[in-house]
C-alpha cells in the first residue's frame, strides 16, 4: 500500500520536509546526503507514494484539471473530440471534467459556474447561444477556450473547422453526381455560426433557388430534428428524395429512420452527404460523401491555447481545415 510522506519520515527516521524535498527533486539543493536519498527512493519504489491531492491543491492554488461543456455527448463529433481533449489533458498531467448542457443556456451557466467552485484551472466551452457565450466571457475570470461555435462576441480563443469551405467541397461533390437533379439540405441547428456557414456554403455552389427549394431547417440538430425534417420533405415529394445532404450525423440518423420506417429500407440508389463521418456509414449501401472534422487536431490546438492563457501569453484562435471522405456505392 502507498505510503503518505509523513508515513514514509516516521518508517525511515529521518524528518517529513526531507522526504518532501527529496520527492520534489530538490535533494541536491538542500545538501541531503547521497544515503538518505538512496534510502528514501528504495523505500518509496517498494511501497510508492500517495500525496494529500487536497492539501497540495490549496498550496499551489491549482488543482490539475480542467472542465469541458459540450451540448451533448450523443454527438459523435463532440464524444470524440472529448475523447481526444481527455486524452491530451492526461498526458500533461490534467484530468478533464466532462459535462453536458443537452444546448440549454441556463443550464450551460449552471455548469459553468459549478465547475468554477470546484476551482477547475481552466474551461473549455461549446456555447449554446450567443448570449450564453458572451456571459461567461465577461464573468468567468478562469482561463477559457471556446468550442466550434464562433458568435463574435469574445476576446477568448476560439477553436473551429473551415465550415464554409467544407461544405462548399462536400455540396459540390453531391452536386456533381446528381447533375441536375435537386440535392435536399436538412439543417439542425440553423441559428447556430457553425451551421450557418454550412447553410452558406451549400448556397455558394446550388442555384440560387436552393435556398426556398431544396433547404428544409429546425432550431436544434438532434436526431428527432432530422425525423421532423425528413417527414415534412416526404410529404412535399411523396417519394424519397434520389440525393439527400445532412447538417450533422444526428441528422442524417433521424432522416434515415423515417426512411426505413416508410419503406422498410434505405433506398440504394439514394446519394447521401453530411457533415462529421463514423465508420458506421461504411454500412450503408450508398454512395456517401462526408466531411470529416480532424478532431485530434482540434484537441491539440484547443490545449495549446488554454496553455497559452493560463502562462500569460497572447493565445490564439485557429481554424481547423476539414477532410472530404468519398464512400463509393457498394455494387
Amino acid at each position: 500500500m502507498a505510503k503518505k510522506p509523513d508515513e514514509i519520515a516516521k518508517a525511515l527516521g529521518v524528518s517529513i520536509t526531507t522526504v518532501r524535498l527529496v520527492l520534489g527533486g530538490k535533494a541536491e539543493k538542500y545538501r541531503i546526503s547521497k544515503a538518505t536519498q538512496a534510502r528514501i527512493r528504495e523505500y518509496v519504489e517498494e511501497h510508492g507514494v500517495k500525496f494529500d491531492l487536497t492539501a497540495r491543491s490549496l498550496k499551489l492554488k491549482r488543482t490539475n484539471t480542467f472542465g469541458l461543456i459540450i451540448p451533448r455527448l450523443a454527438n459523435p463529433f463532440f464524444a470524440k473530440l472529448s475523447e481526444e481533449l481527455e486524452h491530451r489533458c492526461r498526458e500533461t498531467g490534467y484530468q478533464l471534467i466532462i459535462s453536458c448542457s443537452n444546448s440549454d443556456e441556463e443550464t450551460e451557466k449552471e455548469l459553468a459556474n459549478g465547475l468554477v467552485q470546484r476551482n477547475v484551472d481552466g474551461l473549455f466551452v461549446v456555447s449554446s447561444t450567443s448570449g450564453s457565450q458572451q456571459h461567461l466571457g465577461k464573468t468567468i475570470t478562469k482561463p477559457m477556450v471556446f468550442l466550434d461555435r464562433d458568435y463574435g462576441n469574445t476576446d477568448a480563443p476560439i477553436i473551429t473547422s473551415s465550415n464554409f469551405e467544407g461544405a462548399k467541397d462536400l455540396t459540390t461533390a453531391i452536386a456533381k453526381a446528381a447533375g441536375s437533379e435537386p440535392v435536399y439540405f436538412l439543417i439542425g441547428g440553423s441559428n447556430q455560426p457553425t451551421i450557418t456557414e454550412r447553410a452558406r456554403g451549400y448556397l455558394d455552389v446550388m442555384p440560387e433557388n436552393a435556398g426556398e427549394d431544396w433547404t428544409l431547417q429546425s432550431a436544434r440538430n438532434r436526431t428527432q430534428d432530422g425525423e421532423q425534417m425528413m417527414q415534412t420533405l416526404w410529404n412535399k415529394l411523396g417519394t424519397a428524395p434520389q440525393n439527400l445532404m445532412a447538417s450533422s450525423l444526428p441528422v442524417l440518423e433521424g432522416a434515415l429512420a423515417v426512411l426505413r420506417e416508410k419503406l422498410g429500407h434505405i433506398p440504394a440508389q439514394l446519394r447521401l452527404a453530411t457533415f462529421d463521418d463514423d465508420k458506421m456509414l461504411s454500412f450503408l449501401p450508398n454512395e456517401i460523401w462526408s466531411i470529416k472534422q480532424q478532431e485530434p487536431e482540434w484537441a491539440e490546438a484547443a490545449l495549446q491555447a488554454m496553455t497559452q492563457t493560463m502562462s500569460s501569453e497572447q493565445p490564439h484562435s485557429k481554424t481547423i481545415a476539414t477532410r472530404l471522405i468519398h464512400r463509393p456505392k457498394d455494387q
